[in-house]
């Protein structure tokens, strides 16, 4: 068996649990980068009088369909995944995994800066004409091949509020695979953009909470005296505050908003990575190459965060998952009081329409155990990344 300390990656990907979350979160977030590919009225293939053509391609870049910036996110990376990928394993024996994933990242945001940027012609992402190849049109074709949930995830089907799974539409004919809410709106087309909108909360805002957090432990621990004293008392205070409370009181009153959303569970999640990191300095700082670096006269933020923060990256990246399950928990709970952004498709809007709409299962049944699974398996990776990393446990 491979020793747990020189090789803890192997170690947690041999533990079934950990297989399990990495598979399961891998499918939510496919299904949130292809969501349009999946729920949508737009057709994927068309084909009329003039020829062939794939309107969804056009549609990604069109505000009217995508108007929020984490859409065009999670458009453009769908379309430049595969050539990453492809990419990725031409250049593994070249390129380290880090070098690989930054230069991804990099990619990633030049595409989008460069679609979001006013051209002299105007922006590649702007309000455009609404894609004809629609439902409503799709009787002037002679192929047209539409998404498995073939409705918007944000316009109400006329006649069919509260529709039982398998039902069909009376106008077009396909399925609601999944029912529809008491709004007429396809349920599965909701969880599968819903599932954009909870990878988006729970990376951005357990991004900002691991930037808060490793800074002031960092600092604390490095440095201690009475900078570690006092960065602690403001680390016990915000441990003891009821987060949850402060985040239904700043979202009362900055507004629904999901970036709002975001922003405030980030700047309450950190405190709990900057008591980790903060171990982490302490233990770290006292070894001979941060003494051998304070001897040859390095700075103090080149010994913090080039030499100390790569080997205090094991317990941020436990942490970054339980960080992930909290935030999404947290978007689903303030959806099912009423608080979420009322203009997106989350699951825990949908967990809210269940608690208004008892009698009708599957709008409880579906978003909560979606929501159960994914926080389940993010749980998982946490556990068996911990217990890999941790001697003790081999």
């Amino acid at each position: 068996m491979p020793d747990p300390v020189l090789n803890p990656w192997r170690v947690a990907w041999a533990r079934t649990g950990v297989r399990f979350g990495v598979t399961l979160v891998t499918l939510v977030a496919l299904a949130g980068i292809y969501a349009p590919f999946l729920a949508g009225e737009v057709a994927l293939v068309w084909r009329d009088d003039q020829g062939w053509s794939f309107p969804v391609l056009a549609d990604l870049f069109n505000r009217r369909s995508y108007g929020k910036p984490h859409d065009l996110v999670f458009n453009i990376a769908g379309l430049l995944l595969p050539f990453l990928v492809i990419g990725g394993v031409l250049l593994r024996h070249r390129l380290g995994l880090g070098r690989r994933i930054v230069g991804s990242v990099a990619l990633l945001v030049l595409a989008v800066t460069l679609c979001a940027a006013p051209w002299p012609g105007g922006a590649l992402w702007r309000d455009r004409p609404l894609a004809p190849e629609t439902l409503a049109q799709r009787d002037r074709a002679t192929v047209a091949v539409f998404p498995v949930a073939a409705f918007r995830a944000d316009t109400p089907v006329p006649g069919a509020a509260l529709l039982p799974p398998l039902s069909r539409d009376a106008a077009s004919g396909h399925r609601f695979w999944l029912g529809t809410d008491s709004a007429g709106k396809d349920v599965l087309a909701q969880m599968v953009t819903g599932a954009r909108i909870s990878l988006t909360i729970g990376i951005l805002a357990t991004g900002l909470s691991l930037l808060i957090g490793t800074l002031i432990g960092a600092i604390s621990g490095f440095f201690g005296g009475w900078i570690d004293l006092l960065l602690q008392r403001l680390v016990e205070i915000m441990m003891c505050f009821p987060t949850f409370i402060l985040v239904l009181s700043v979202v009362a009153v900055m507004g629904r908003d999901i970036f709002v959303i975001m922003t405030v569970i980030g700047l309450t999640g950190w405190a709990g990575t900057a008591r980790l990191v903060r171990g982490a300095y302490l233990a770290e700082s006292v070894r001979d190459y941060v003494l051998a670096g304070q001897s040859l006269g390095l700075s103090n933020t080149r010994l913090m965060f080039r030499h100390i923060l790569p080997n205090a990256l094991a317990p941020l990246l436990i942490s970054a998952t339980f960080g992930v399950a909290g935030a999404v928990l947290a978007e689903s709970g303030l959806s099912f009081i009423g608080l979420g952004d009322p203009a997106v498709a989350t699951w825990g809007a949908l967990l809210e329409q269940g608690r208004q709409n008892i009698r009708y299962a599957w709008l409880i049944y579906v978003p909560g155990i979606a929501v159960f699974l994914l926080v389940t398996a993010l749980n998982q990776i946490g556990n068996g990344l911990r217990e890999a990393m941790d001697p003790r446990h081999g």
